[in-house]
């Protein structure tokens, strides 16, 4: 009770335990459900009563491998619940129901959505499974199908039969207010229910797996991964990545290989050399999306980069040493100018690409001793000077 009062505080999703992780007793054998916190089987009175996996059991109720399911891992955690509903040689349903956190508010819209995965061993799959919400808790005596009209339900045209695949049911419906209880299962009689055969047994069954059950206004707002943008980083330093942490969201930081390395919406990480980093989440609907950050490592960050300017050059058109260059890597902008011995410019350029060749308004310069002036600025915003002698050699 206390955990269920301190998620109502900031919960989006209504429904405590849709992933089914939560217990209070690790499930040993079938038909104990309500096992999971704040589930229970709707109709447990008339002998319907289903069942609860979880990694903790070694036994039939284990996950992925267990008694009645067969083989599969959970939607998402490590547990889900399993239900009966369909045979074909009578109206037997099963039905696992659990309380919201609030009541629903008359004239909102809701949207709802589950996932299931039809167990190994059904004979049957069908296409009219469905969630009803109700005022009061659905309890019955009877084991036999509850005839209503759900809220929301399966496709119609969408026969259930993948056994290896979570399928996600969704859809949305506006309020009457008040409804404080939420039933899953097949709702209509074996008339009504679409099936397709699977396995070739004379007696069969519709069993499915649940995870992952979410309902929550359809306006309520909704996050995706974000790492936010790459990075550059000097060698040895450090940078924050990451996103705003939300409540009701789970986060993972992985590894390119998928070596998983914290469990927080924001970390800190020190590359030695340019890594990617990958961001999991999973949302209050039990959504999960990704994304990827790269942080580069500039192991020659913070330090000057190296300006080069020859001390002598011979434009003599020999193809060797023609042209005077200022050299140095990331330049933004350049200024270059050079002076005779009595002050005059004979050459300007703000090109790091363009060189003096020894020429002042067309003829060549007489060899002699030249001085320079170079103002440079750099792609990461720094500034430098140089000033000196350059002997133009014939």
């Amino acid at each position: 009770l206390i955990l269920m009062a301190n998620y109502m505080l900031l919960s989006q999703n209504l429904v405590y335990n849709g992933s089914f992780e939560q217990y209070s007793i690790c499930p040993d054998t079938p038909g104990q459900l309500n096992r999971a916190s704040n589930w229970f089987s709707a109709n447990w009175g008339g002998g319907g009563s289903s069942e609860y996996y979880n990694a903790c059991d070694n036994g039939p109720c284990g996950v992925p491998n267990n008694l009645l399911g067969g083989f599969q891992y959970a939607h998402t955690g490590n547990a889900y619940v399993g239900t009966g509903c369909y045979e074909n040689i009578s109206e037997y349903r099963e039905y696992i129901e659990g309380a919201l956190i609030t009541p629903l508010v008359s004239g909102l819209s809701y949207c709802v959505s589950f996932y299931v995965s039809l167990s190994e061993y059904s004979t049957f799959g069908i296409n009219t499974l469905g969630v009803y919400f109700t005022n009061d808790s659905l309890i019955t005596n009877s084991s036999l199908a509850y005839i209503v009209t759900t809220q929301v339900t399966n496709n119609l045209m969408n026969i259930i039969t993948d056994k290896e695949n979570w399928i996600n049911i969704s859809g949305s419906f506006t309020a009457v207010g008040g409804e404080r209880f939420l039933t899953i299962g097949n709702f209509k009689r074996n008339s009504e229910t679409d099936t397709i055969r699977l396995l070739q047994n004379t007696n069969g069954y519709a069993y499915y797996l649940i995870d992952d059950v979410a309902v929550y206004p359809c306006d309520a707002p909704k996050f995706i991964a974000n790492a936010g943008g790459d990075k550059t980083i000097c060698l040895g330093g450090s940078v924050n990545i990451g996103m705003q942490q939300y409540e009701e969201y789970q986060y993972k930081w992985y590894s390119l290989n998928g070596t998983l390395l914290d469990t927080t919406s924001y970390i800190t990480v020190t590359p030695t050399t340019t890594t990617s980093y990958v961001l999991w989440v999973k949302d209050f609907k039990y959504d999960v999306t990704t994304d990827t950050v790269t942080v580069f490592v500039d192991e020659n960050c913070g330090e000057s980069p190296v300006v080069f300017i020859p001390n002598i050059f011979s434009p003599n058109l020999d193809g060797n040493n023609d042209v005077l260059y200022v050299r140095s890597e990331h330049i933004k902008e350049l200024n270059f100018r050079i002076y005779n011995r009595w002050g005059e410019k004979v050459f300007e350029s703000q090109n790091p690409n363009e060189g003096w060749d020894g020429n002042y308004k067309g003829q060549p310069c007489s060899p002699d001793v030249y001085v320079y002036h170079a103002t440079i600025v750099f792609e990461d915003g720094t500034k430098t000077s140089r000033k000196g002698n350059v002997t133009l050699g014939r």
